[in-house]
């Protein structure tokens, strides 16, 4: 017999929150279109690169915003979705160096066709905010490292992991040529705060991601990553697989990734729809 699976629980956010996510969003808006107006000028075929190489690649850093729709299928019938809102905040320090800030809000909706008495949940999950900087090291030479704060900000602990996390980054890029680029990166996080009972977290992760550029402003990324848990010991491969396209006279790049765990983790697949939305003040090596 099937089960019978609540599904009349509305996901409804309190107005006076909407408004202040929607104002901040406006205001973050406005102040990045205000300060791109001094943006240097570049050719059109470089930019539109880079914006579609910085989707895939650590050491590339520039203004944006975007939002980020992701689902997530979990063996047992499990789902969840999360709505991101994100910014990115960059700045050249010198002539090789950028430096930036980043902020991410996720709204999350859950639910399972496993247990007959679970109600959908959403609501607001764990803020992260970041730093980062990002060094040329020559024409097809980058480097970049940033630190991470991972919140215990979920409206429901369904909803989030239940711990305050430090995620640390440092990746190398390597332009081997105008349309292909591999960046190795190295990811290292460990919880500092658990609630609800949650084991600590502590793992590292070392990926291999590569961009390809294609013509008509298109693009394909892969990735493969490594994660290795210290607390159990557990190793996991994960594949990605993303397309993604700029619009042209626009700064704005709509892109799709397909996330699959080859061994370990209890999800199946992770699909990812993006609209990134670049603020054209760019800062180009010499």
């Amino acid at each position: 017999m099937e089960s019978t699976v609540r599904r009349e629980s509305p996901f409804v956010i309190p107005w006076s929150f909407s408004a202040r996510i929607l104002l901040v969003a406006v205001v973050f808006l406005a102040t990045r279109i205000l300060t791109a107006a001094d943006q240097t000028s570049v050719d059109p075929a470089t930019a539109t690169a880079e914006q579609l190489k910085a989707l895939n690649d650590q050491t590339i850093l520039q203004s944006s915003a975007w939002l980020d729709t992701e689902w997530d299928q979990y063996k047992h019938g499990a789902e969840e979705a999360t709505w991101t809102l994100a910014g990115l905040w960059a700045w050249p320090v010198n002539d090789r160096q950028d430096w930036a800030l980043r902020f991410k809000l996720p709204i999350v909706y859950d639910r399972t066709f496993e247990n007959p008495g679970h109600e959908d949940i959403g609501g607001l999950g764990d803020i992260e905010v970041a730093t980062a900087a990002a060094f040329r090291l020559s024409k097809d030479w980058r480097t970049g490292a940033g630190i991470e704060l991972h919140t215990d900000t979920a409206s429901n602990s369904a909803l989030g992991s239940n711990v305050w996390r430090l995620h640390s980054l440092w990746a190398v890029a390597h332009d081997v040529t105008k349309w292909l680029t591999v960046t190795p990166t190295a990811e290292y996080s460990h919880s500092i705060a658990e609630e609800h009972n949650v084991s600590p977290q502590r793992y590292l992760e070392l990926s291999l991601p590569a961009t390809i550029i294609l013509p008509q402003n298109w693009s394909i990324n892969t990735r493969y990553k490594a994660k290795i848990n210290f607390e159990n010991g557990e190793l996991k491969h994960t594949g990605d697989l993303g397309v993604a396209k700029r619009l042209s006279g626009i700064p704005l790049v709509f892109s799709a990734n397909l996330e699959k765990d080859f061994k370990g983790g209890n999800k199946r697949f992770q699909v990812n729809f993006t609209m990134t939305y670049y603020f054209e003040r760019y800062h180009v090596p010499k």
